[in-house]
């Protein structure tokens, strides 16, 4: 398995490129990118010239623009779909719809009030998987921070020195390590983020490997020792 990760943009957003391993140069692999936020096309360009991949989908794991800005851009160079939460979609060329005040003037001085749409879409369902370049993500909803949160699960990876594969989790801006995602954009919603917590995050086991959408991945087992919100005695969100 090869996962490339690349921290891209102001927001220092995590996009990630993800294959069943890296190609030839007469017999490129196919990739999938996930969360290809500002400024990811030409770093998403220059790992697929150095692992010899050629992308198969774009995959966001929400739609905020830190996550999806260049989503259009790396997949219809590729001629492939942008795959994203149905409740998410909007933001996909109306950036503006999911952000703070305070966010918008820097959006306007780069000029990404709007967004061009993809040119192919496809939905993120939860409950079922989507395979594609040799690899199978199995898709769970997971809003709060955004209607459209959902988490990408890849089964049976081995990382680093593991003997045993684990799952890993690409947990987008639901779980960071320490923390979890802001609820007070437009979206958010903290009653929702804590049901999601309790239920979702919390079915993951100790061994899932979490990479999220910003700062470095943890496990699970991490989260659960350290994370103040996802402790036995968490108090409400708000």
């Amino acid at each position: 398995m090869l996962i490339v990760p690349a921290a891209v943009g102001p927001w220092q957003a995590n996009c990630y490129l993800v294959a069943a391993g890296a190609g030839r140069p007469d017999h490129p692999a196919e990739c999938l990118v996930i969360d290809p936020g500002m400024g990811a096309r030409p770093v998403v360009d220059a790992a697929c010239d150095r692992y010899h991949l050629r992308v198969a989908g774009v995959v966001g794991t929400h739609g905020h623009l830190d996550h999806i800005a260049d989503a259009a851009a790396v997949a219809d160079a590729a001629g492939v779909p942008v795959y994203i939460h149905p409740a998410d979609e909007h933001l996909l060329t109306r950036p503006l719809e999911g952000l703070s005040g305070d966010a918008v003037p820097l959006v306007r001085q780069l000029g990404l009030e709007r967004l061009p749409a993809p040119r192919w879409t496809g939905y993120l369902t939860d409950g079922l998987s989507l395979e594609l370049a040799g690899v199978r993500l199995d898709l769970r909803h997971a809003p709060g921070h955004t209607p459209g949160c959902t988490l990408l699960t890849l089964d049976g990876v081995r990382v680093g020195d593991d003997e045993e594969p684990r799952p890993l989790v690409f947990t987008g801006d639901v779980v960071f390590a320490g923390s979890i995602g802001r609820m007070d954009l437009p979206g958010g919603d903290p009653a929702v983020m804590r049901h999601t917590l309790d239920t979702v995050v919390q079915s993951l086991p100790d061994a899932a490997y979490l990479l999220p959408g910003h700062g470095a991945a943890t496990t699970m087992a991490a989260e659960r020792a350290s994370n103040p919100y996802l402790s036995p005695n968490a108090a409400p969100l708000s």
